[in-house]
């Protein structure tokens, strides 16, 4: 099968000569505030071109008092009579409970909640002006020719007594987190995001320079100077358009990163969980051999063995405390999280059967795959510089050799598709063996629900002890983690069987 083939690439150059190139601004943006240059930890950001900044320091440096409820979700900011309200993730406002309609709704990034620009002047009538060229945010509250002193029924503030204003990053502790905001927490703390967009803007700027020079598409040998150009800007090309793609295949390898870490979050949480009734359940046997002992019924040597259980338990706990936190580590590194930073996991996986097709699958990551696209450019870049060579030129690299320059090329594109058709397959029986783990483990509750039943009648009437009960529970509560930690390693094979690649990716993020 024929594939894009020399004429693509023609085509793919001479549009993308006049393209407009797209880069990502480089430079924090500087916020001056009544004359005095503030310092965040997080500096402002711009999102769908709308200047987001930093809540608590803008507003307080402005004189207004701010307050934040981790429960709701809600933000209360006062100065003198007027008091404004926002809840993070809405676009609604309220100052002095009149609605005040947001450019983008309100957002929390690391811990911080951020607000359009223009809230600033809506709420507190401040003067606010953005410098496109020099990225600086204006704030001035103090009107002209007004002292001080004759503001009193404004919300502009005193001048500051220190010339600037710092603000850490967990001024709002967000107590929950969900999946969704620790993708978008991480992408944006990602440096390999941000020398992805780097490197489109570089290699935009050196494809469009070498670009100059081209007068036409050669069909065959010629021009050597010309032949030499247009390959040149053959490749540069590719490498802009690769820039891209690898962009898009950075942020697959995030998210699955953080869903495989904060799904292995969740499993560490109960882990801790089952230990600390596993703790108990010693407690509770070690009372009952140690009362038989007393009453001649059981020996000094099973109290002991009772005991030793106990302690081994209470070192299960203390390791599975451990492991906790490390996994809250390891998320925290990556979404750019203090690392003793403590927080509640919003969202749980639910089972659902997988009935993806493992054959349609295989052939579209065949199809989508960038790392294929990559490497079948490179093939046609090879026989782009076989149809140009030119025998005349000295020296140049023998044309047999250049032939098998091709060959390899098209080894490397097998390659890479056998690989990634592996994956899948392998992905594919990894889920479906779980799935008949998560069947069993299902017809084993049934059994044991039944089993805690019967025995809590038992008791009810003096047929069952107080530890027999807690012994049948917590049978059904082992069951019920167990299954959790498979449903959670479903979701995260889920992802890589969506995009195997993105599997690379994450293991590429994770060693920056």
């Amino acid at each position: 099968m024929k594939r894009f083939g020399v004429a693509l690439l023609s085509t793919l150059a001479l549009t993308s000569m006049f393209a407009n190139l797209a880069g990502a601004q480089s430079g924090d943006i500087k916020v001056i505030i009544n004359g005095v240059t503030q310092q965040y930890t997080q500096s402002p950001v711009i999102s769908q071109n709308t200047t987001l900044v930093p809540l608590r320091g803008v507003f307080e440096s402005l004189g207004a008092q701010v307050e934040w409820d981790s429960k709701a979700k809600k933000v209360t900011a006062s100065k003198n009579n007027d008091t404004l309200a926002l809840n993070v993730g809405s676009k609604l406002a309220y100052k002095n409970s009149a609605p005040v309609q947001l450019d983008a709704a309100t957002q929390i990034q690391k811990g911080q909640v951020f607000v359009p620009l223009r809230f600033v002047s809506q709420s507190l009538g401040a003067k606010v002006n953005w410098d496109q060229t020099t990225r600086t945010v204006t704030i001035s509250n103090q009107a002209d020719g007004i002292t001080t002193g004759d503001q009193s029924n404004s919300l502009s503030s005193k001048p500051f007594a220190a010339p600037v204003t710092k603000v850490t990053y967990d001024t709002y502790y967000n107590d929950s987190l969900t999946y969704d905001d620790a993708v978008k927490l991480a992408i944006a703390d990602s440096t390999s995001v941000k020398t992805a967009e780097t490197n489109i803007d570089q290699s935009g700027k050196i494809m469009k320079e070498t670009g100059k020079d081209i007068k036409f598409v050669p069909a065959e040998a010629g021009d050597e100077a010309q032949d030499k150009a247009f390959k040149g800007y053959a490749q540069t090309n590719l490498n802009y358009e690769a820039a891209k793609k690898n962009l898009d295949m950075t942020k697959e390898g995030i998210e699955y990163n953080v869903k495989d870490l904060y799904n292995k979050l969740l499993q560490k949480q109960n882990a801790v969980k089952l230990a600390a009734l596993n703790i108990e359940d010693a407690e509770r046997k070690l009372k009952v051999v140690q009362i038989k002992r007393d009453n001649q019924m059981s020996s000094d040597y099973e109290v002991t063995q009772a005991t030793n259980q106990l302690t081994q338990n209470h070192a299960a706990l203390e390791k599975a405390k451990k492991d906790l936190d490390s996994a809250y580590v390891s998320l925290n590194q990556v979404i750019g999280y203090k690392p003793e930073q403590r927080y509640e996991l919003k969202d749980k996986p639910v089972y659902s059967e997988f009935k993806d097709n493992v054959e349609t699958k295989v052939s579209q990551v065949l199809t989508s795959s960038t790392a294929i696209w990559l490497s079948e450019q490179k093939v046609d870049l090879a026989e782009l510089s076989l149809k140009l060579y030119n025998f005349n030129t000295p020296g140049n690299t023998p044309y047999e050799a250049q032939q098998l320059d091709v060959e390899k090329a098209q080894y490397a594109t097998e390659g890479t598709k056998r690989q990634l058709e592996e994956a899948v397959r392998t992905i594919y029986n990894n889920i479906k063996g779980l799935e008949s783990q998560y069947s069993q483990i299902q017809a084993g509750l049934v059994s044991a629900r039944s089993a805690a039943d019967m025995t809590k009648k038992q008791f009810d009437v003096g047929l069952a002890t107080e530890l027999q009960v807690y012994e049948a529970n917590l049978k059904v509560t082992t069951a019920e983690q167990q299954a959790e930690d498979i449903v959670t390693n479903i979701d995260t094979l889920k992802m890589a069987f969506d995009k195997p690649w993105a599997m690379k990716g994450a293991s590429s993020e994770a060693s920056q």
